[in-house]
């Protein structure tokens, strides 16, 4: 699409780079800016005709000439203003509509773009982010943003509005043209002032209202915890500390909009004074009495768009200042995965292989320490270890989430950062431990990576990984709706239900970051041959919890503290009797009848 061309080409550091942006928007929907135009024009030039007619009306009768106003009929004189000012008017509403369906494209198409690119960037970013703060720039500060559509039409309309005023001004009054024009610097000067000050407090309350956003989500997400440790009364004081900030903020911004108002009212009757002076200073030169008149008529066709530019020129501030938030979170194309690889993905993954692999997340603390070894075309490899030893670390690269700054990771001795990133992820599949469900049907969970796939193939599936049998029980079937975060199924249910998505998309290569929560046996039992069902035809790496799994490895990679301690079968590593067979004797041990009957006393 041609906007996102326009706008991926720009590098947005400063104002100018978010108007540009703008511009981009509204030029989207060029043929509607041009009606609005069209229509302001129309609607500027109607509405000072009417106090122009007015005028000649007040002349005539000043002046007492009964001929002229016997010709000048004045109830059709005054019929014509009564037209005038409702046409006025109805150009004035029909040009609002317009703006109004501009302004929700324009949001429309914002909000899309923004989110369309906030989830190309990289996982570090999103390590980094609050959900909460997220949220609220993609859905509060682009409606914010609908403001800036009214604005930028309300400022056009205004400036069109000032000159035709002031043109009026000096073709009947040269020195009160002069005293108005005089009152636009000072004007403009506050705006800029104050629009300053608004935009930086409008940036720290936005800023502030994320937080309470994602305290709020937080405590909603973690209600059972909080009630289990009755942390309701700490989690209450937390909130409204973010809150009481957040007020203050909103304090301080709503100071900012609403200072400006009382003093441009000043200033109006300030120069409403200084009309009146001169003009009467002029009237006794032999200026009419209906031109000072026209003059006090036009002070609200004149000051008020003159306060509309600069009040809006505060709205546009705020606006900057969300689009600005907007910007540093989806229009960065450095925070951006870069997807573009030099080489295709091999037609066969023969083998993948870690080279000197040192990792650290935060550049300071290394996560892995010099990690070699491959994985061969069919083989089974089990991760095992201590919490903390770096195996999910390991699938996290093998995903590409996270790029390497020592050593090598490849496929067929390509490096995998080579590799175009989609392709690559196409052929690679991660079953996570942490099973995500969208809020939908199960069939729609089932087949994100294939929407062909017929109902019969599903069953089929859904049957090798033992899921068949809860689904058949449940109502409507595939059609049964998954509430938010799967809360209306078991854990086990969910990891069923993973594993199936996972063999629809046909992957080659898997890597399996085993649940280690705890199911009823015979749960664990289906989990089990629905783990077998996936791995049986595919190269895998497994960061393994259970026991099964392991054992049935080709391969095991025993790590601890990032490094890599033992390689080998099961049955070479308890040959060995090192780490391994501790690990392998103590979970043995744990599950004898002597230990069982240990524990219960």
């Amino acid at each position: 699409m041609k906007v996102e061309r326009e706008y991926e080409e720009l590098k947005i550091e400063s104002d100018v780079d978010h108007f540009k942006l703008l511009t981009i928007y509204i030029g989207k929907h060029s043929k509607l800016f041009w009606i609005i135009v069209f229509l302001m024009f129309i609607n500027v030039i109607f509405s000072i005709t009417a106090p122009l007619i007015l005028n000649y009306v007040i002349e005539i009768i000043e002046i007492d000439n009964e001929e002229l106003l016997n010709q000048l009929n004045l109830n059709g004189a005054l019929l014509g203003f009564g037209v005038v000012a409702f046409l006025a008017w109805f150009f004035t509403s029909v040009q609002f509509h317009y703006v109004a369906a501009l302004t929700a494209r324009f949001v429309r198409d914002l909000r899309i773009d923004a989110y369309s690119n906030l989830i190309k960037n990289k996982i570090p970013f999103f390590d980094d982010q609050k959900s909460g703060d997220l949220t609220s720039r993609i859905i509060n500060d682009t409606n914010e943003l609908s403001e800036a559509g009214d604005s930028i039409a309300w400022v056009f309309t205004s400036i069109v509005r000032v000159l035709f005023v002031s043109i009026i001004f000096v073709i009947y009054s040269f020195e009160i043209a002069l005293v108005a024009i005089g009152f636009i610097p000072i004007i403009f000067f506050l705006a800029y002032i104050v629009g300053n000050y608004e935009r930086k407090v409008s940036k720290i309350w936005r800023e502030k209202f994320g937080e309470v956003n994602s305290r709020f989500q937080e405590i909603m997400s973690k209600i059972q915890i909080s009630k289990a440790f009755n942390r309701e009364k700490e989690n209450l004081k937390k909130f409204q500390i973010i809150n009481e900030e957040t007020y203050q903020a909103s304090v301080k911004r709503g100071l900012a909009i609403f200072i400006f108002w009382p003093m441009t009212d000043l200033m109006k009757h300030g120069l409403m004074i200084a009309i009146l002076w001169i003009g009467t200073l002029q009237v006794a030169e032999g200026l009419p009495v209906a031109t000072v008149i026209l003059f006090l008529i036009l002070i609200n066709y004149y000051y008020w768009p003159l306060i509309t530019i600069a009040s809006n020129f505060q709205d546009f501030q705020g606006a900057m200042a969300s689009l600005e938030r907007i910007s540093m979170i989806s229009f960065d194309s450095n925070l951006h995965e870069d997807v573009n690889g030099n080489n295709s993905m091999p037609k066969e993954i023969s083998k993948i292989k870690f080279e000197n692999v040192n990792f650290s997340y935060d550049g300071n603390n290394e996560i892995l320490k010099n990690i070699n070894f491959e994985v061969n075309k069919g083989e089974r490899v089990a991760l095992v270890g201590h919490t903390g030893a770096g195996k999910t670390t390991i699938g996290s690269l093998l995903m590409r989430f996270y790029s390497i700054k020592q050593g090598k990771i490849s496929i067929n001795g390509t490096n995998i950062n080579d590799i175009n990133l989609l392709e690559y992820r196409e052929r690679v599949s991660l079953v996570s431990q942490k099973v995500l469900l969208f809020k939908g049907t199960i069939r729609e969970n089932l087949i994100l990576s294939d929407k062909t796939i017929n109902d019969e193939k599903i069953w089929e599936i859904l049957e090798s990984v033992q899921a068949a049998e809860f689904i058949e029980l449940l109502p409507n079937k595939l059609d049964y709706v998954v509430s938010e975060n799967g809360k209306n199924l078991s854990s086990g249910q969910k990891q069923m239900i993973s594993l199936a998505r996972a063999l629809i998309s046909k992957p080659e290569f898997i890597i399996l970051d085993e649940a280690s929560s705890a199911v009823d046996i015979y749960t664990e039992a289906k989990i089990t041959k629905g783990i077998d069902a996936i791995l049986s035809n595919s190269t895998s790496v497994s960061i393994a919890h259970r026991l099964t799994t392991i054992m049935k490895s080709d391969k095991i990679i025993v790590m601890e503290d990032g490094l890599i301690k033992e390689i080998g079968s099961h049955d070479d590593l308890i040959k060995i009797n090192g780490i391994y067979s501790e690990m392998y004797n103590l979970y043995l041990s744990t599950q004898s009848a002597k230990f069982l009957e240990k524990i219960k006393y």
